[in-house]
């Protein structure tokens, strides 16, 4: 049965997990009315597949890697109905996880977005909801800092969100399946394009919360999550990496302050400056995201200093 909902996938590079995810989606018990397919120009048969496999869907071919958030916003803007899923490629629905997002949705009128729970494709949890990050929360990555933290603070709070028995509110959720209220997506705006890929989603709940909206997730609703194989589909993993971290600090600073986004590159820095000997091309692409935020931050403040 199909019903008054846009789902959007985003795709660069994923033929194989596409064709698995838009297989799940038509498999529901409660089908969406449309479903967008915007392909950031891939080369892999991805677009092929598309409109051979499934010529229900509307693709959206473009000629160039726009970055996860912008190709959505191609979508979102095309998009009329009540209701949008947002979907990553490399994530699959469980027949009836649509069905309890919607009826969710439905029930709390005040909730901008409802998650799912999301599985590893082992079936060990990935996620169900998160606490937004703080400079603590940075600090206390650092395991032996945390203790020492927790020795006078308490524990920390964590990233994670407790993931509620059935259905409860979080600060945020995973943007590989987001089901939104288009009402709130019009109160809010769309995602932040100056995100190429990662953080989008937060950035974009935590409007939504500033905004007076909840955000929900219902545990009952499940997905699995091949996590990172949409993502490193973009280029090398390193470059996610350093795309990981360089858009975290950008979220800092648009967010919060200048002086904190500069205080979590510090303490970041000096985490992976630690990690080098145990995995040096990982810390070093995460390094190199720092590098790209402060070059990204010089550029911005030359383009807003007054002209002679």
């Amino acid at each position: 049965m199909a019903t008054d909902v846009a789902a959007v996938v985003v795709s660069y590079n994923t033929c194989a997990l596409l064709r698995d995810c838009l297989a799940s989606v038509y498999a529901s018990t409660l089908r969406p009315r449309d479903v967008f397919v915007v392909d950031n120009a891939s080369h892999d048969g991805s677009r092929e597949m598309v409109a051979t496999e499934f010529p229900g869907v509307t693709l959206i071919a473009l000629d160039r890697n726009l970055g996860f958030a912008a190709a959505n916003n191609v979508a979102l803007r095309r998009a009329t109905s009540p209701r949008i899923l947002l979907l990553n490629p490399d994530a699959t629905l469980a027949p009836d996880t649509l069905a309890r997002l919607v009826a969710t949705l439905d029930a709390r009128p005040g909730a901008a977005v409802v998650g799912p729970r999301i599985l590893n494709v082992d079936g060990t949890l990935q996620s169900c909801g998160y606490a937004f990050p703080t400079l603590l929360s940075e600090i206390r990555q650092s395991k032996r800092v945390d203790r020492l933290i927790a020795l006078v603070a308490g524990p920390g709070r964590g990233s994670g969100a407790a993931a509620p028995a059935e259905v409860g509110a979080v600060d945020w959720c995973d943007g590989a399946c987001m089901l939104l209220r288009r009402e709130a997506l019009d109160a809010v705006g769309l995602l932040d394009e100056q995100y190429f890929l990662y953080t989008e989603e937060l950035d974009w709940c935590l409007n939504a919360r500033r905004a007076g909206w909840d955000i929900v997730v219902d545990s009952r609703a499940v997905v699995r999550h091949h996590r990172g194989q949409s993502s490193t589909s973009t280029g090398t993993s390193s470059r996610s990496t350093a795309l990981l971290v360089e858009t975290r600090l950008r979220y800092y600073r648009k967010n919060h302050s200048l002086v904190t986004a500069m205080a979590v590159a510090a303490v970041v820095s000096a985490g992976f400056v630690k990690q080098l000997r145990a995995d040096p091309d990982g810390a070093r692409a995460k390094l190199r995201g720092v590098g790209h935020w402060f070059a990204s931050l010089r550029r911005s403040v030359h383009a807003d200093a007054p002209q002679r």
